[in-house]
């Protein structure tokens, strides 16, 4: 799996194939032998692609940005200020993208609804 940015016009055609050879030049010269031909599947989805079918701002699994030195600090908060009752979680906000912080975000966000409610 490679990690890619937020999609701000990017021609993703052209981006996958690249990287794609990328991947597999690295992966063949770290193994030491060509590993193409060995390939029995192979999928690639890009941020276009994931926007669509999760309707996630531009694509971005992480938010609109997760590599920069504040941008744990600039997520979005597990409850609407906003609008009473509104909850959010997963990798898109406090804490954090990948499955132990997505649910460490589901349990903070379940935590302030039962706090809430009573």
């Amino acid at each position: 799996m490679v990690n890619s940015p937020a999609s701000y016009g990017q021609n993703w055609e052209s981006e996958v194939a690249l990287l794609r050879k990328r991947v597999i030049d690295r992966l063949s010269a770290v193994l030491g032998r060509p590993i193409e031909e060995l390939i029995e599947f192979e999928e690639q989805v890009h941020p276009l692609q994931i926007e669509q079918w999760t309707r996630s701002h531009r694509g971005a699994l992480y938010g609109t940005a997760s590599n920069d030195l504040f941008s744990a600090f600039l997520r979005h908060p597990n409850s609407s200020k906003r609008l009473k009752n509104l909850y959010f979680c997963g990798g898109s906000v406090h804490p954090g993208g990948g499955i132990p912080l997505c649910l460490l975000s589901a349990k903070i966000a379940t935590d302030q609804i039962v706090s809430d409610v009573r």
